[in-house]
């Protein structure tokens, strides 16, 4: 195993690293919902080369005790532009850069979504809350940390995010830099949001 793994508290799923016990095989039936093809792609094609060069963290949610492919997400470190003394916690132009953790990506397997139906359960938010969160707030305690940070791609997912306690950006000029300088390759026009780690429990 590559990484010392966190304690999560998940009743119904576990994680790994993608490099870690012949996961890339398993992306071959992977097909992340709504016919996210740009997200498809990058861990069928590009997700082991940016795990080589240091570039990004990948990792696989499975079913627990089992090797169903449940989704895949990817973090990496960074630094945005940030004003923690802002009450409203929007951001300005007079903010500094500080240290944070970027959810590039997070996608769920079609495949394997119509398996668990039957759980009768949020499986974005479980995997978010129960897995990533304690990831990041792990990390936070180990080096500095102050926002996890993503690019929404459109305004239904930025309104679906927002339950997840992220904030977006009223600034669109802002907003649009942030875009130009920290998206994703495969993404245009997204909805840059953050949600501060002491937030994170």
């Amino acid at each position: 195993m590559s990484f010392i793994p966190v304690d999560i508290n998940s009743k119904y799923f576990s994680y790994e690293r993608l490099i870690d016990n012949e996961n890339m095989y398993c992306l071959k039936r992977f097909r992340a919902i709504h016919d996210a093809d740009g997200i498809t792609d990058y861990f069928q094609k590009q997700a082991i080369k940016d795990e080589t060069d240091f570039s990004v963290r990948n990792y696989v949610v499975k079913l627990k005790g089992t090797d169903v492919l449940i989704g895949c997400f990817t973090l990496k470190c960074g630094s945005i532009p940030y004003n923690e003394n802002a009450i409203d916690l929007k951001f300005s132009k007079e903010t500094k850069l500080v240290p944070g953790i970027e959810l590039v990506n997070i996608a769920l397997n079609d495949y394997s979504l119509r398996i668990i139906k039957g759980l009768n359960i949020k499986v974005g938010r479980n995997i978010f809350y129960d897995i990533i969160q304690p990831i990041v707030k792990h990390i936070s305690q180990e080096a500095g940390v102050k926002v996890l940070y993503l690019f929404a791609a459109n305004p239904k997912l930025a309104v679906y995010y927002k339950t997840w306690g992220f904030y977006s950006v009223d600034d669109e000029a802002f907003n649009e830099r942030l875009n130009e300088d920290w998206q994703s390759e495969y993404s245009h026009n997204c909805i840059f949001m953050y949600k501060p780690v002491a937030e994170i429990e």
